[in-house]
């Protein structure tokens, strides 16, 4: 499997995640994002992951949360109803939050 497809899975997941949200937050981890799409114990896929969020970190679309990290030093990425990502995949999930997503992986 390519690494444009895993990111494309990861994107879609992620959409996945906050379009299927019933609350008003929602937590992921790298290594939820890479269960998701079924490739949980592939390393690359978690650092894919982890690359994604943290770029969605970067440009302030995600926040992550350094609460709790202890031993483990895994990063839990919050995203709230305020975020302008979640606005965008509630009001288009298919189109322009992909395209948004895309866009910033590739930038990066």
């Amino acid at each position: 499997m390519n690494l444009e497809d895993v990111e494309r899975r990861l994107v879609e997941a992620l959409i996945s995640l906050i379009k299927s949200s019933k609350g008003r937050v929602v937590s992921v981890k790298a290594a939820s994002l890479a269960k998701m799409i079924g490739l949980g114990s592939d390393h690359k896929v978690i650092l894919r992951a982890a690359r994604l969020l943290k770029k969605l970190s970067d440009q302030n679309l995600l926040k992550a949360s350094t609460e709790g990290l202890g031993k483990n030093k895994s990063y839990r990425y919050v995203l709230d109803e305020r975020s302008e990502l979640w606005r965008i995949v509630r009001s288009n999930p298919t189109v322009k939050a992909k395209e948004v997503l895309v866009q910033i992986v590739k930038k990066s």
